[in-house]
Formats: C-alpha cells, structure tokens, sequence
C-alpha cells in the first residue's frame, strides 16, 4: 500500500464559461492600464484570486495496492498437433513453463487452448478471451506453446512481449501432396488431366513418387520433380463416379502422412448417347420405344427390326425390296464397345444372330455395358433372349408358358418406393392406366414394380462391372397411348435407361464416406443387403466392418476409427471409394512441419522475445519467458480537498480590495 499526492481542479462553472470569464478579465485589466489606474498589481490580483476560486483547485490524495502482472499462456490444441504426434509434448511444455512462471514471482498465469477451424489455427480469439478486462499495462506477456502453424500472426497486438514456445524441430521434415486443378467431369473414352505439386519442408529434396490408386486395386506409378506442378492423365473408362486417389509414400523421417494423399472423383460422361434397339418382329408398341428414345435430342439411334430370318424363302426380286442387310458382325464384334445401352424388344432367336454375337454382348455388360429386355412371347416359348448366353446377364428368369391376356395395374413395390429410379411416382401409382398380360418370371435382381400376384413386371440388376433391366410385359406402351389414362411411359423408362447407364443421381447401389478427425463414416445405399465393407487403411491393412441398417429403407451405416491417418479405401461389393480419414479439417494437415515465421510479424512490430524449440517430446528447456515489470496498482481509495480553504481565499479576496482601494484613494 503507499499514498500518493496530486493537484486537480473542479471547477465550479463549465470551462467554456471559465474561459469567457478569464477573457473578460484580462480585458478589464487591459483598460485599467489604459486608464493610468493606480492599483493595476492588486486589482490584477483580486480577479486572479476570483479566477482561481472559480476554478476550484483540490488536494487529490490516492491510496494504491499494487496488483499482480497478467502472463497468458496459450497451448496449442489444434489438428496438426494431433497429426504431427506433438499433443504430449505440448502438455509437457505447458508443465514446464508453469514451473518457471512460479518461480518468477506472484503473477497472474491464464491458460487457454486454441483450436483449428476450416481456414487453420487462430491465435488472436484466444488471446481476446484470456485478456478480457484486462488494461495493456498489466500484461507482462504472452508465451504461445504451438508448432508455429497460425495464421493470424498479422493480426497479435505489437504492445506486449511475446515468447514462443516451438514444440519441433527446425529440420523437420513433412512431405505433402497439393490439388493444383482438377475437373469434375471428363468424357468416357478419354482422361482427364488432374495437376498435383509435390512440396517438401526441406530445401534441395530429390525426386518423389507418385501413386495413382483406381477401382479394383489398379494403380499408376510416376517420378516426379519436388515443387514442379505436374499433369496425370486418369482414365474416364465408364460412365458415372469414378473415384481414385493419389498419394506420395510417407518418407522414412516424416512428422505424418496426413498430407500425403488425396482423394478425388470424377463423372464420367458422354456428348452424345448411343443407343442400339432390335426388335424382334413388328408390333404395335414398336414406334412407342422408337418414339421414346428419338425424343432425346442426346442420344443417337441405331434400329432395327427383324422381319424374317436367313432361311426363310423369299421369291421377292432382290430389286424390289427396300430392307437393307442386318450389318451383325459390325453392331455385335466390331461396334459393340460404342454403344451405351442395347434393347432388345420382343426378342426372338430366329438363326439370325449367332451365338458368336450374343456371347459377345453378354461380355459387353459383364465387363460394364447396359442391357434393357423388354419381354415379349419369345421369353415362355423358349426361344427370346433366355435361350441364348444372354440368359446369365439377365435379372429375371423367364417361366415356360404363354402370357395369360389379364388385365392389371401395375403397383409399386416396396423397394420401388425408395428407389431413384421409381420413386418420384409413388404418389401416382394408384391412377395409372392398365397393362394387359405380364410374362412369369423369377427375379433375380430387385423388383420395382409388379403385376399380379406380385408378379415381377420392372427388375433391376447389377450384372458383374455392368446393370441389365427386364420389363416382362410387352404392353407398357399403353401409357404412351394414354390407355385408360396412361401412365408415366416416358419419364419411367428414361429414369430407367440412365440408370443402366450409370447416371449418379439414379444410383441406389452408391458408397458415400464421410471423414472425420479420428476416423470415418460409411454411408452405403444397396437395394439389398450387402455384407461387410473392407476398409484398407494408409499402411496396407485391412479389415471388414459390418454395416448395420440406417435411418431410411435401402440405408447401412458404420463408423470406423482409424488407427493412423491418410488415404482409406472402402470396397463394399462392386462399389469402391476413397477419403483421406483421420485429419479434422483439411487446414490443419496442409503443413506439419514447425515453423517459427507465423509470429515473426509481431515480434517486428512489439517488443517480442522469439522462439525457443523444444523438440516433439516438449521436454526441453522453454527459456526465459522475457517478462516485462508493469508494476501495476489499482486505487483502493480517493480523497480531495480544497487547495485553500474558501475563508482564507476570501479574507484574501478583502485584503486585495482594500489594498487597491487605499492606492486609488491616494
């Protein structure tokens, strides 16, 4: 405690009206010396003395205590210290420099922690908590125990020392991978170019790897310059999502691998649709399809339909007719890989098309194409598409026996209900028009929609890399026709025509994973249940993980903690994808190395202290945290009194006017 003394003023009018007073006295005083006045001394000192009363000068007597110097000490709690394996020897260095600031003396020590968010660590919110309320004058300092990655050193106050705490090395070394451009999409058939750039924490490092991961375990290796930009062509072999991953191998002597790899996709496309429709013999429904497909400006349409077969006899001149030759070998051997789906209407084997052709298009979708039947009297009279090698990429499969002519109204299922295909229409099932006859049929993919007695009508199947779909009756075209008010004809089938060709929007069969900071979520959509997902995960191994069934119809979930982060592979039956797991926000893995520079700012603009490494264990030596004395105090009590007490200012108010009085009466 210790008193202090101080001289105040409080006046008794607004200074403004004091300054008017003070302007009107020195005119006064101006005229009396213009006039000869005998007494210009004391009349000069009356009205000063009036001046000062007016101005009501005080005694300010303050009792003082002195209060104790704020240190804030601020840890470092963010992703990258997780990452970087740094998150002990954090909390080491935190004990350590809690014992040094013990040892300093009575000093108020605030400890906060500052955490990563999706543009990286911020130091300057943190700093504002721990110091709210608190005058600049009692802050002896601020010690930040990090690994330097913050991004807001421009942004610290340059009033206050700062002591940085380093947990690392400055040699570290981290490798990482940077996305320099990438597109989304990239026509089937072709690449798409994605540039990536190698960055190295160490000046002078030699050539990196490369690693290109595609489905089904493909891969790509390339050696590339550290720091050049460089272009991979990934192939676009199929229509849809096609995930892949990059990553450079994780060196002997790398703080993490979180920054390795990354994770990508694109959507394969194509300008224009090709799509070839054979009809196995003249029907009503004929134009229906044709007309369906022709309405789409995107796709390109190769048709024929099939009037007769080789050996029929024909005594029409060959001038006569107006049919061209069923160019096989070209659509079926040669042509075959051009196509984007193939329809096959009403089918009928008739020595028309060779088993050599058939077999060939049954590969076709095996190895990824889109095959639609759309079931005609062929199918239970044993000689439509189930009679050739066909039959094992179809979903369904075909009874002996004629179609009876029942009339019906198709019904949703309970899978059509949620899938993409069949969906929308729930709500309009009730009013659709009626077909006529549906052929039996045992499913073998997933029934959509029904006829009667739950009669397979729309079966979608997963055949191999590639989709086949059967509509078992031939008198959908009703709809189009608007048969006791139709139905959805063309939105259907179209629905249905991008989905065998892979649009993603159209998939119920799709595996979305979803990182997280300690490991990652499996979103798996199937029309049946699969069995469980492999996770390969950064160093080669692998587990299964159960799904278990979701919220929603056609929905299995898992969560999965990952042991080390970087690149996670999920293949859950034909569907594969990648993330980059285990890393929180994709700010915080970016740089892994410590870097000192991010506070370099406010040292040249403060009165600073710098840096001082204390390895990842933070068992080091955290220095001399360079304190400054504040010497602070707060007012424990205030007391003023009047300079001079008002009957002395007014006896001496009396002596001056006598004073000047006797000198003028003179």
């Amino acid at each position: 405690m210790n008193a202090q003394l101080g001289l105040a003023a409080a006046p008794l009018v607004p200074w403004p009206w004091l300054a008017g007073i003070a302007v009107a006295v020195v005119l006064v005083i101006a005229l009396y010396l213009a006039a000869r006045g005998r007494a210009p001394v004391s009349r000069g000192l009356a009205l000063a003395a009036v001046l000062a009363a007016l101005a009501g000068p005080v005694v300010v007597r303050e009792t003082r205590a002195p209060v104790r110097s704020v240190v804030a000490v601020v840890v470092d709690r963010s992703e990258s210290m997780r990452l970087a394996e740094r998150s002990a020897g954090a909390e080491a260095a935190l004990a350590a420099v809690q014992q040094r600031l013990a040892a300093e003396g009575d000093l108020d020590v605030r400890v906060g922690a500052m955490r990563g968010d999706a543009d990286g660590t911020r130091l300057a919110g943190t700093l504002d908590q721990l110091l709210a309320g608190t005058p600049p004058d009692r802050v002896a300092g601020v010690i930040v125990i990090t690994d330097g990655r913050i991004v807001d050193g421009d942004e610290l106050s340059a009033t206050m020392p700062l002591h940085q705490v380093l947990v690392g090395s400055r040699d570290e070394q981290d490798r990482r991978l940077t996305l320099v451009a990438a597109p989304r999409t990239g026509q089937v058939g072709g690449t798409v170019a994605v540039t990536v750039k190698v960055e190295d924490a160490r000046a002078g490092a030699g050539p990196a790897t490369l690693i290109v991961h595609g489905g089904n375990g493909a891969r790509q290796e390339a050696t590339v310059t550290v720091g050049e930009p460089v272009t991979l062509n990934v192939p676009v072999d199929r229509r849809g999502t096609i995930p892949f991953a990059i990553e450079t191998p994780v060196l002997a002597d790398e703080v993490s691998g979180a920054n390795n790899a990354l994770a990508l996709s694109v959507t394969g496309v194509r300008d224009r649709l090709r799509v070839l429709l054979v009809t196995g013999e003249p029907y009503a429904g004929l134009r229906a399809w044709r007309n369906l497909l022709k309405a789409d400006p995107s796709v390109d349409l190769v048709q024929f339909t099939i009037l007769r077969s080789d050996v029929n006899i024909d005594f029409t001149p060959p001038e006569e007719m107006s049919l061209i030759a069923f160019p096989t070998r070209e659509l079926f051997i040669e042509k075959i890989q051009e196509f984007d789906l193939v329809i096959f209407d009403r089918f009928r084997q008739l020595d028309v098309l060779e088993e050599a052709y058939l077999e060939n298009v049954a590969r076709w979708v095996e190895d990824g194409g889109a095959f639609l039947m759309l079931a005609g009297p062929g199918e239970g009279e044993g000689d439509g598409v189930s009679a050739t090698p066909m039959a094992r990429v179809l979903p369904v499969q075909p009874l002996p026996g004629s179609a009876p002519d029942e009339p019906f109204r198709p019904a949703l299922t309970e899978a059509g209900l949620t899938h993409p295909v069949t969906a929308p229409f729930a709500g309009e099932a009730g009013s659709w028009g009626r077909w006529l006859r549906v052929q039996p049929s045992q499913a073998r993919g997933s029934v959509l929609m029904a006829g009667p007695n739950g009669a397979p009508l729309l079966v979608l199947g997963q055949i191999g890399q590639g989709r086949a779909a059967a509509v078992m009756s031939d008198t959908a075209w009703l709809w189009q026709r608007g048969h006791e008010g139709g139905g959805p004809f063309d939105e259907l089938f179209r629905r249905t025509a991008h989905w065998l060709m892979k649009e993603p929007d159209l998939d119920a069969d799709r595996l979305t994973l979803r990182p997280t900071a300690q490991g990652l979520e499996i979103d798996r959509r199937a029309s049946e249940p699969p069995g469980p997902a492999l996770v390969r995960g950064p160093t080669g191994a692998s587990s299964a993980v159960q799904l278990a069934t979701g919220d929603s119809p056609g929905q299995y979930r898992a969560a999965v903690e990952v042991s080390a982060p970087g690149l996670h592979e999920v293949i859950s039956g034909t569907v594969s994808a990648f993330t980059v797991a285990g890393i929180g926000t994709a700010a915080e893995a970016t740089l892994l190395s410590a870097d000192p520079s991010a506070l370099e700012a406010a040292w040249q603009r403060g009165p600073g202290v710098g840096t001082v490494f204390v390895g990842r264990s933070g068992r080091g030596d955290p220095g001399d945290p360079g304190l400054r004395n504040v010497r602070a105090s707060v007012i424990t009590s205030l007391r003023q009194e009047p300079l001079v007490p008002s009957w002395a200012l007014g006896l001496l108010l009396l002596g001056l006017s006598l004073v000047a009085w006797l000198r003028e009466g003179r």
